[in-house]
């Protein structure tokens, strides 16, 4: 499948979901991700739902990350890049022209390290290749961090294969869905 399919598909899908099954699931992707070893970080970035467009809500794991004092850490977009602040209780959000909730009371930081990274997507394959939004600011982010886990969250199974993707294409090791948490090449039951 093509990514412009992917993702008018994909977006089509989550639009079908009602407010209280995107909740729902999100609570089952998080239950997922802490009954996986993917929760024995100790520092991770994290994506910051938009809900509006019916993403998994991160703030469910954002909130056990806190609770269990593990750093964590978020962005926000500048130009065609992403900046990063960590991310507290204390932090006050705005949403950006797109609707992406972002730091406004802090000063962005370089993060030397970072081992897990959450991030944003649409559509995946089998292999771990994403469809995200299409403007390429996580591809970016990901080829400075090539040490850190990759995590993708997701409502809904893999695709058979994202056909176009590039060789900048960054792709995940590990997928997290409401029913199953992966590493890739996801095998085929």
């Amino acid at each position: 499948m093509l990514k412009k399919e992917a993702r008018k598909k994909f977006l089509q899908l989550r639009t079908l979901l009602s407010d209280q099954k995107v909740i729902a699931l999100s609570k089952d992707i998080c239950i997922q991700w802490k009954n996986s070893l993917l929760s024995q970080f100790d520092s991770y970035h994290i994506f910051l739902s938009i809900l509006e467009k019916k993403e998994v809500d991160t703030s469910i794991i954002i909130k056990h990350l806190w609770d269990n004092k593990n750093k964590v850490y978020c962005s926000k977009v500048d130009g065609n890049a992403l900046l990063h602040y960590e991310l507290s209780p204390e932090t006050i959000l705005k949403k950006n022209t797109w609707g992406i909730p972002e730091p406004s009371n802090q000063s962005n930081l370089f993060i030397k390290n970072i081992e897990c990274i959450f991030i944003p997507l649409l559509a995946y394959d089998f292999l771990g290749n994403r469809v995200g939004y299409g403007k390429g600011y996580y591809d970016s982010f990901l080829q400075k961090y090539s040490s850190s886990i990759k995590v993708g969250l997701s409502f809904f199974d893999p695709i058979d294969s994202i056909d176009d993707y590039a060789n900048w294409d960054v792709p995940l090791d590990y997928i997290i869905t409401p029913t199953y948490s992966s590493s890739f090449p996801i095998e085929v039951k």
